[in-house]
């Protein structure tokens, strides 16, 4: 009579394991480029910002210039009025 094997091989339901190594490696590789191109947005998104205050304070700085310089021409300029007479002649 025949006893039954007990024996159970080792591989049945496993994944070899450099499958293993490599997906985790994978995962690794993109989650290190997702945080290098969050790197790169947050900084674009701060460098954005930063160029929206300075045009700000640019675009207040020449309104002010133009303002200045539109009052300046508009105003009257001070006219000395003299006579029809030609400058250095006498009259007669």
């Amino acid at each position: 009579m025949k006893l039954p094997s007990l024996h159970v091989p080792r591989f049945t339901f496993h994944v070899p394991r450099p499958r293993q190594r490599q997906s985790g490696s994978a995962v690794i590789v993109v989650m290190a480029l997702l945080a290098i191109l969050l790197v790169y947005v947050a900084g674009n998104i701060r460098t954005l910002s930063h160029l929206g205050r300075e045009l700000r304070l640019l675009e207040r700085q020449q309104t002010r210039r133009l303002q200045t310089a539109a009052l300046r021409t508009n105003s009257p300029t001070a006219i000395t009025i003299s006579t029809n007479s030609l400058p250095g002649s006498t009259s007669r």
